[in-house]
């Protein structure tokens, strides 16, 4: 049986990501882009993964270094990147993150990031199976702050993100990825 999830969940979703930091005096805003590999598992053999997301953040206040980040991730076969394989399923998971996440200057470019949330997962690993899971998704990331006195512009980095769910098929990832992030 094929269950969907309801799209108001991920609607309220986005929607309090995108608004909450509005009641805030004042706020920062941001964009960026995971890429990378890893595996996904679940009820069937881990395998190698091609892993990206997209997120958006937000910076509630001044002074904090917390942002609140909403995560649309897709994580597909690696063999999707061969053209031998077309024609043949590739097994991928889709989902929503949306995580609280902190971070620590090393030095004046270099800085640490650790990220924890609920995770919305649709495990779509074979044909016949469309499942949505519920879990927690967890990352930590090095990089390098490239952004002016303004706290405007880009920083880049080098992160593993965990993810695990509890429900239905039990689906889980691990990501090694290049992060690249701009901060309006």
């Amino acid at each position: 049986m094929i269950k969907k999830f309801p799209a108001s969940i991920i609607s309220a979703l986005i929607l309090l990501t995108c608004f909450s930091p509005l009641t805030a005096a004042q706020y920062k805003i941001g964009a960026g882009l995971n890429l990378g590999g890893g595996t996904i598992s679940g009820n069937f053999i881990k395998q190698g993964a091609f892993t990206s997301s997209f997120f958006v953040e937000a910076k509630p206040g001044t002074g904090s270094n917390f942002l609140l980040r909403l995560s649309f991730l897709y994580i597909t076969d690696e063999n999707i990147l061969l053209t031998q394989s077309y024609g043949r399923y590739n097994p991928f998971i889709k989902g929503f993150s949306l995580k609280g996440s902190t971070s620590q200057s090393m030095s004046h470019n270099l800085y640490v990031e650790e990220s924890l949330g609920p995770l919305l997962l649709n495990d779509r690993t074979y044909e016949n199976i469309n499942e949505w899971d519920f879990g927690v998704a967890f990352s930590l990331l090095g990089g390098l702050d490239l952004r002016d006195k303004n706290e405007n512009g880009f920083k880049v980095g080098v992160g593993v993100e965990y993810g695990l769910t509890f429900t239905n098929s039990d689906v889980r990832y691990l990501s090694l990825h290049l992060q690249l992030e701009y901060m309006l």
